[in-house]
């Protein structure tokens, strides 16, 4: 009897390990199945977690955004996580194929899509502003027009919903920076007296040369020209407040070379009142570090270069050969 009851106990024991195996084994593969298969969706997918969102919320928004194979993955992952995930809020990139295990991982972490917003040289402030009221992802409005030349050009990276004017002030704090540092190392015998004197004279080479011209000439002719009391004649301060478009600049007429404004150096001497863009790095540079030279003029060469002159004889030379060079391309044009 003894014997039986044994073997009793014995063959519950095993059928009782064996199954347990077989249960322990099926939630290994349900786990996997769920967790680990690759995701439904073959591109990456973005989506956006509201602040206060529930879990309901969220298995919506996936599977919405089509990276769950059944809806009700979301909640079995979620109860297989248990009290170890706590979804946080924001825009994420799910990569193309994410399994659940990676996708709740990202939305756990906080691992917002970093957007980028692409501030070129030589834009006015207007310009920024302007594109950055057009941009969806970001919000708020921009307290007041910045200052012309107060902004930085470079590629800034953000993520959904950040304030306009937080941008803006990131602008103008990386601007304040590296001005003061270069300024620091400026040349000697420059005729400024403060840095906005050498920002001002960046936006006038940030326009003369942005075809591709020697910025450092550039920059040379225009401190050769304030050093011995000539006006700086530069084209792209006169339209400066003429037009909100810089690409009229090649519409200069007599009677814009002729009005007063305080930014036409056709007219007045020295600096305009204030900057005409946001120069880049290469124009401030050039301008705090001008080249070595003689220089008093130069004039486009229609190619996208431009031809310098120590006298005027020689710059009216050059002014000729652009002008039939202009005539040359036009009569191509028309033909």
């Amino acid at each position: 009897m003894m014997l039986t009851t044994a073997r009793f106990f014995s063959r519950t024991a095993v059928v009782t390990l064996l199954l347990g195996f077989i249960l322990f084994s099926s939630v290994c593969v349900w786990h996997d199945r769920i967790m680990k298969v690759a995701g439904p969706h073959q591109v990456d997918v973005l989506v956006v977690i509201k602040p206060g969102s529930g879990h309901q919320t969220i298995r919506e928004v996936l599977d919405r955004a089509g990276v769950l194979h059944q809806i009700y993955h979301y909640d079995a992952a979620r109860l297989i996580a248990g009290n170890s995930f706590l979804p946080k809020a924001g825009e994420f990139m799910l990569p193309a194929r994410s399994n659940l295990n990676g996708i709740l991982s990202i939305i756990q972490k906080g691992q917002s899509y970093q957007r980028r917003l692409t501030i070129v040289e030589g834009l006015r402030s207007s310009d920024v502003v302007r594109l950055l009221n057009s941009t969806p992802s970001l919000t708020g409005e921009i307290s007041l027009l910045p200052n012309e030349g107060s902004l930085w050009p470079d590629t800034y990276f953000y993520t959904r919903a950040t304030q306009r004017q937080g941008l803006i002030d990131r602008m103008q704090k990386t601007q304040e920076l590296v001005l003061a540092e270069a300024w620091g190392g400026r040349s000697k015998e420059l005729p400024y007296e403060e840095p906005r004197d050498a920002v001002i004279m960046a936006s006038i080479i940030e326009k003369e040369a942005s075809a591709g011209g020697d910025r450092r000439l550039v920059a040379a002719v225009l401190v050769n020209r304030l050093k011995k009391g000539m006006r700086l004649q530069s084209d792209p301060t006169v339209l400066y407040k003429a037009s909100e478009s810089p690409s009229t600049m090649a519409s200069i007429t007599k009677t814009d070379l002729k009005r007063e404004t305080p930014w036409n150096t056709y007219v007045i001497s020295g600096l305009p009142k204030t900057p005409i863009c946001n120069p880049g790095q290469d124009s401030i540079m050039a301008a705090l570090h001008p080249a070595e030279s003689d220089y008093l003029y130069f004039v486009s060469d229609g190619t996208g270069g431009l031809r310098f002159a120590k006298t005027l004889d020689a710059h009216n030379h050059n002014v000729r050969l652009f002008r039939q060079h202009e005539a040359s391309a036009k009569k191509g044009r028309d033909k």
